[in-house]
């Protein structure tokens, strides 16, 4: 705003000084609503971003919450973990197994000394050269490695150099000994079992492969070990490993990873008696999964109730957002998926979350029922899987097939066939009277014996028989999951019934227990159901979500801010100008008045003077 410094020198007035309070005053009148609306409008703004930073860290607890995944975690047992430890990943069977280390494998180690230079004079240095040519390596059944070796650069650190970063290196390594009598090759299969033993064949320069002379003091064959220049200091060994019963040699290491579906035993010391192998699930991961979902829950109740608190007569201030819808609605659609009550797939008592012990209070928090929930989870795991994290589409599963009963795993189960369909697939066990099959534990191990075996696993679980002892259960798994791994057991029985409960025919299917199904039609569960909500108010995929929706609002009504006080500014400048050019006009008015005043006196004076005398010249 312009101003003109000479204003008011006329007229003697302030009337710049006027002039500015009365555009001061204007502009207080005028930009004092417009910076409130914008103060205002920031602080929604900035509220608007705490809600949903709340809402996306609540959206990061049901991420975890409805992953599958965290309800198919395994805990997985070794009763003696000094002799085998075990792994297994999530869609491994629970259950529990007999494992005993028979042998533990053993790497292959290769030593020579006492080597020759080329003119057959023995070497007292692993830098002196032995002579050229090429070896070639092979691990077992794996392919071949060759390694070249010139002449001029054949020393022992040379060739060690050479073989162990040779392209293709299957798993071997060189190493030297600087003995008193002399460097010592080492040459070590990095892996235990036969897969890994080490053959060293030679193309010697000198033309002669086999003698004791030149590169060829290298070879090795197994099969020929008198005939070999390298000793064989320890031999390879295959691990060897008994599960339920049935022996298991590994060829190519210490784990073992295909004798239980989705489960690795590594043998690690032999053992005198047997052990155990345990699978259960991981309830920690799903508890502590639920029990962040519910502190990231109230953490946003407390955001929301913050933001939308009334103020009262104590002084306590009110919320920025609140009476805001967006408040109102996130609370109303939260609070009401937290109430559905799913039962299309849900057993009576875990259809809603607080039958697995999540309550909400009249302050709209949830209460964790620690103890309600683990019990559960020991007894229900998959049915309060299903609740929170079903995604509405169906999972296959590994099917579980349970039996009834049995006094003890060596009752007798009668005698006839045993015909187990996997799919479209199908294996037959005979159970013979007098044989060691005829009996719960010999019918297990027959099934996972069976060279035909079309993808089921048998095992043994101990039941409570409600008078302080145990009875016995076979349990069928499917290797694989879903509707094409299904599980079906025909039965012939020398009975001649082959559905009854008597005998052999108490393993047919229809007499079976399915504890898993092979695929599950689940709805969607509460978590996919919060979600929803949630990404309508944080948007994604291209749409825009309502907390973001009214902070566009917002930003849109400061631009209009500042628009409008633009428009003022522009009204006040024009104002100014023409209150300037105004008291400008009066300044020179009062100038103007103020001069002729100033001659009238002049001139009166002047009169005055002039009479004066002319009466005092009368008198004389």
């Amino acid at each position: 705003m312009a101003s003109i410094s000479s204003l008011g020198v006329g007229s003697g007035l302030d009337l710049q000084a006027l002039v500015d309070g009365l555009i001061a005053g204007e502009q207080q009148r005028k930009f004092t609503g417009l910076n409130r609306r914008e103060a205002i409008a920031n602080e929604r703004i900035s509220a608007f971003g705490l809600l949903k930073s709340s809402v996306s860290l609540f959206n990061d607890s049901l991420l975890s919450l409805g992953n599958v995944s965290t309800f198919q975690g395994r805990n997985a047992a070794s009763s003696d973990a000094d002799s085998f430890s075990v792994s297994a990943a999530g869609n491994a069977a629970t259950g529990s197994y007999s494992v005993e280390v028979v042998a533990t494998g053993q790497a292959q180690r290769l030593t020579g000394g006492s080597f020759v230079d080329v003119t057959n004079t023995a070497i007292a240095s692993a830098d002196t050269a032995i002579g050229g040519g090429t070896l070639t390596i092979q691990q077992g059944g794996q392919p071949s490695f060759a390694v070249t070796i010139n002449s001029a650069t054949s020393s022992l650190n040379e060739i060690v150099a050479a073989i162990n970063s040779a392209e293709g290196n299957t798993g071997v390594e060189a190493s030297i000994i600087n003995a008193d009598s002399g460097p010592v090759l080492v040459i070590n299969a990095n892996d235990v079992g036969t897969d890994n033993q080490v053959t060293i064949s030679v193309d010697d320069v000198d033309t002669n492969n086999t003698d004791a002379q030149g590169l060829s003091q290298l070879s090795f064959d197994p099969s020929d070990i008198p005939g070999s220049n390298l000793t064989q200091a320890n031999a390879a060994l295959d691990a060897q490993i008994t599960v339920n019963g049935q022996t298991v040699t590994s060829n190519s290491g210490n784990v073992f990873s295909d004798v239980i579906s989705n489960v690795s035993i590594t043998a690690l010391a032999e053992t005198t008696s047997a052990g155990t192998v345990t699978i259960t699930k991981d309830i920690d991961q799903a508890t502590s999964a639920v029990s962040d979902f519910v502190d990231s829950f109230n953490a946003l109740t407390t955001s929301v109730k913050d933001l939308g608190r009334a103020g009262n007569e104590d002084g306590a201030t009110g919320g920025i957002l609140v009476g805001n819808s967006v408040l109102r609605s996130l609370s109303g659609q939260l609070r009401s998926v937290i109430f559905n009550v799913i039962d299309e797939t849900q057993p009576e008592g875990l259809r809603t979350l607080s039958d697995i012990g999540i309550n909400i209070d009249r302050e709209g928090r949830l209460a964790l029922d620690s103890s309600k929930l683990a019990s559960l989870l020991e007894t229900n795991f998959d049915d309060v899987a299903r609740l929170l994290a079903a995604d509405g589409n169906a999972i296959a599963q590994n099917q579980q097939l349970q039996s009834l009963t049995y006094g003890t795993v060596n009752s007798e189960v009668g005698q006839g066939d045993l015909t187990i369909s996997v799919g479209d697939t199908s294996f037959t066990v005979a159970i013979s009277a007098g044989q060691a099959n005829n009996t719960l534990q010999g019918v297990r191990d027959s099934i996972n014996a069976a060279g035909d075996n079309a993808g089921v696993t048998a095992s043994i679980i101990l039941v409570d028989d409600g008078l302080g002892g145990t009875n016995a259960q076979l349990i069928l798994t499917a290797d694989e999951v879903g509707d094409e791994s299904a599980i079906a057991i025909t039965v012939v029985d020398s009975d001649g019934d082959n559905e009854d409960l008597f005998g052999l025919s108490r393993l047919a299917s229809v007499n079976l227990t399915e504890n898993v199904a092979s695929t599950l039609d689940a709805p969607s569960g509460i978590v996919l159901r919060l979600q929803d909500v949630v990404a309508g108010f944080l948007g994604g995929g291209g749409e825009v979500g309502i907390i973001d929706s009214r902070t566009q609002g917002l930003t849109r009504d400061i631009d209009r801010i500042d628009d409008e006080r633009l428009v003022e500014q522009n009204r006040l400048n024009a104002f100014q100008d023409r209150l300037t050019r105004q008291f400008a006009g009066l300044d020179l008015l009062v100038a103007n008045l103020t001069a002729s005043g100033d001659f009238l006196l002049s001139q009166l004076s002047s009169i005055s003077q002039i009479s004066n005398s002319r009466n005092s010249g009368n008198r004389n």
